[in-house]
């Protein structure tokens, strides 16, 4: 059943992401907003890879969270596996949304770099879970590990619904910040921009989903292997 689930999700996620890129090429039109603003309409087609990688980390974030309190709530090493796999996964999608941000800088501004307030949430955020991963690996107790694991994810998706959806919206950050998303959020983006959006975004999380399974059940292996070697005596 597992092993049919995970197809479905790969051949679903598989479709939707080459549907949405072969629209992005052959029916999507360059964004005059973005062509009035930056000089070049097409760059606007970056937000089919950057907005969906950095919406689907903050998703995965706040549901390693959710994993962090089932575990606690029950001590179940499902959860813990779940919760890890999520976080590592999420931190992915977050560089990539970070890289892809940089290149549309490089794009727009002729700089690849340059501290807008965007830019710096981000950086946060990755700085917040590249430590959840160092402290996860430098704890050798299992038990230990999986409980601290689970407080970090709760104070993580705490820190990481601020650094994605209060901060970059106060008033002085909008002002101080040239990220288009007010393009984005004052409707900007036609038809056709927000139906391939929509795709992607979905094959995205799909993908996502599909990375989470694979990465907690190879975890949850590998724990069990563990067990079975202490029960054994060989370890």
């Amino acid at each position: 059943m597992r092993q049919h689930t995970g197809t479905l999700l790969l051949i679903t996620a598989s479709f939707l992401m080459v549907l949405a890129f072969g629209l992005a090429f052959y029916w999507v039109p360059p964004a005059k907003e973005f062509a009035e603003r930056y000089g070049n309409g097409h760059i606007a087609k970056l937000i089919f890879v950057h907005v969906p990688l950095a919406i689907v980390s903050f998703v995965a974030f706040t549901t390693a969270a959710g994993f962090g309190v089932a575990y606690l709530l029950t001590r179940d090493r499902r959860w813990d596996a779940l919760g890890q796999a999520t976080v590592e996964v999420g931190w992915l999608y977050a560089v990539l949304a970070t890289a892809t941000g940089a290149y549309f800088s490089r794009l727009a501004w002729g700089e690849w770099w340059s501290w807008d307030p965007r830019q710096t949430t981000m950086f946060l955020v990755l700085l917040t879970y590249t430590a959840y991963l160092l402290v996860r690996e430098a704890i050798d107790d299992s038990d230990r590990r999986a409980a601290v694991s689970a407080v970090y994810a709760v104070l993580g998706a705490i820190a990481s619904v601020f650094l994605y959806w209060v901060v970059p919206y106060l008033p002085t950050v909008i002002q101080a910040s040239a990220h288009p998303s007010g393009i984005i959020a004052k409707g900007g983006l036609d038809f056709a921009y927000r139906t391939v959006l929509r795709l992607s975004l979905l094959g995205f999380l799909l993908v996502c989903i599909q990375l989470v399974r694979l990465r907690a059940a190879i975890t949850l292996l590998k724990w069990r292997q563990q067990m079975a070697a202490l029960y054994r005596g060989e370890a």
